[in-house]
């Protein structure tokens, strides 16, 4: 089954936001804000 959940992502750093499924999701954890390269973490998603 594929988790079709929305999140509302708000970068810590740069006030960002956007709303992203959840493979977005983990690969802004992995990776980073896409617009300042912040460490991001599970406080920065809500669900949307």
């Amino acid at each position: 089954m594929t988790d079709t959940t929305d999140y509302t992502f708000v970068c810590p750093e740069c006030a960002e936001s956007m709303v992203v499924n959840a493979p977005m999701r983990d690969a802004l954890i992995d990776n980073g804000c896409v617009i300042c390269g912040s460490s991001v973490s599970d406080q920065s998603f809500s669900h949307a």
